[in-house]
């Protein structure tokens, strides 16, 4: 079976509730994808959120090849992705750098 193109989110605008049912508006600024070469049928995305009201976070999600249904063959989003403040991020990666976890670009 042929892969079909990665969606994009990229300049994208959504309207939804957020956990505690108050409307939530942001817009994707800008994506990054990474197929792992482990799992072909899965697209990894760290995307850059701004909400309506200013303020940046930061969704690590994914898609997967649905394997039935009506969408078989399609990418699907997966139900569960977490959203993080920018400031919090950073603080992860830098944390993980100086952990050695993963290795600082040069």
């Amino acid at each position: 079976m042929k892969t079909p193109p990665l969606p994009s989110r990229k300049g994208k605008t959504t309207r939804r509730k957020d956990i505690n049912g108050k409307p939530m508006v942001y817009t994707v600024e800008d994506e990054i994808v990474r197929i792992p070469k482990s799992n072909q049928e899965k697209a990894i995305y760290l995307q850059m959120l701004s909400h309506k009201e200013g303020r940046q976070e930061m969704r690590l999600c994914y898609y997967m090849i649905c394997k039935n249904g009506r969408r078989k063959g399609k990418w699907l989003f997966g139900q569960f992705a977490t959203m993080i403040e920018k400031e919090d991020f950073e603080y992860l990666i830098g944390e993980a750098i100086k952990r050695g976890w993963i290795t600082p670009p040069s």
